[in-house]
């Protein structure tokens, strides 16, 4: 086995991530709101497509840093800088996004471009013709972004949303369809994604995000709403954090080169939009604005979510570690059995919460229990 050398994740990385974190704090309020005890359409579609946004960008930074980046103070200030720009945009982000469009759409724009310029400074520094030829990728992909984004604020709002939406789009899936995806290898000459980084980076903007939902349940242990129902829910966050740290830090493979990454970036979105969706439904089960069918469709939609984004890293699994059918059924089956179980005590939100426990506890049971004996 080929033994990679694991480049250190620097502290100027995770300080970059801690605005990531509050930026997708600050979208997922867009969901926040209940009206007639559900969340709007309307609210769903921009929170994903701001949530793409948000996350892409820090994906291009992220492997940026992880192939050309030296924790120089060149790329530190580039950083500073794309913090600077999300800060204004997340703070720009409301419900009525048709007036706060031009403020959040125009920092990102921004940021774009800072990404872009990082790109053609490595670009003339590199001497590889390999490494252009990757780079040169990334100026398709970020000149377009750019490009659609600085225009569509000049434009009238729903052009200019249709847009910008459509630029994000398809930059999103552009590095998955440029870095060869016949055999999803890179070329033998061109500078490979440092794996293990690549999946502590992932594993700990997971881990901050998880954080988040803590402070969402914050409220359940206030002592006005302390009770049984608050431990359960924490029982249920805890439960869907094991079940991710045991894939991600003891049954994936790390030392793996040529990979692209790109899967395993890719597999991330589904998890972060996950974990939102959870972090919304735990609170609107407390609410009595919410409505309990619509709360708990939201919750097991979530975890559905985030163990898609789990199971889809197998393939960077240890041999030894291959999912088996069993694991599948139980895993995906909880959800469903807690959701169908749940439709028989929609006017208990303690009932919704103890199914909830129970359905997470056995998942990660056996999601422990399937490692264990394959060590």
């Amino acid at each position: 086995m080929t033994l990679i050398k694991h480049k250190k994740v620097e502290l100027t990385e995770l300080f970059y991530d801690l605005v990531f974190v509050y930026a997708i704090s600050q979208i997922t309020t867009l969901i926040h709101h209940v009206h007639h005890g559900i969340v709007i359409p309307y609210a769903f579609f921009t929170f994903v497509i701001a949530l793409i946004i948000f996350v892409n960008s820090w994906m291009v930074q992220t492997v940026f840093t992880n192939r050309f980046g030296q924790n120089s103070l060149t790329n530190i200030l580039f950083m500073f800088a794309q913090m600077l720009c999300l800060l204004i945009s997340s703070t720009a982000v409301t419900e009525e996004w048709s007036t706060s469009f031009v403020p959040f759409i125009l920092p990102m724009a921004f940021i774009s471009l800072l990404l872009l310029l990082q790109y053609v400074i490595e670009y003339f520094n590199t001497k590889a013709e390999a490494d252009r030829d990757l780079i040169r990728q990334y100026f398709y992909i970020l000149g377009i972004r750019s490009l659609t984004l600085f225009v569509s604020i000049f434009l009238p709002y729903q052009f200019g949303l249709i847009l910008a939406v459509s630029g994000v789009l398809l930059t999103w899936i552009l590095p998955g369809i440029l870095t060869n995806p016949k055999q999803g290898h890179v070329s033998e000459k061109t500078r490979a994604i440092n794996f293990p980084h690549l999946v502590e980076r992932l594993s700990l903007l997971v881990i901050i995000t998880f954080g988040e939902m803590i402070i969402g349940i914050a409220p359940y242990f206030s002592v006005d709403n302390l009770s049984v129902a608050s431990f359960l829910i924490f029982i249920i966050v805890t439960n869907l954090f094991m079940i991710y740290i045991v894939e991600i830090d003891h049954m994936i493979e790390v030392n793996q080169d040529r990979v692209t990454g790109n899967g395993a970036i890719y597999y991330h979105y589904p998890i972060f939009l996950g974990l939102s969706l959870i972090t919304v439904s735990l609170s609107f089960l407390g609410n009595q604005a919410a409505d309990n069918l619509f709360s708990i469709c939201l919750l097991y939609l979530g975890i559905l979510l985030l163990l898609f984004g789990v199971f889809a890293h197998q393939h960077y699994n240890k041999s030894s570690h291959q999912f088996t059918n069993k694991l599948y059924w139980v895993e995906f089956g909880m959800p469903i059995l807690g959701l169908l179980l749940s439709f028989l005590t929609l006017q208990s939100a303690f009932a919704l919460i103890v199914i909830a426990c129970l359905v997470t506890l056995i998942m990660m049971i056996v999601m422990i229990s399937f490692n264990l004996k394959r060590i």
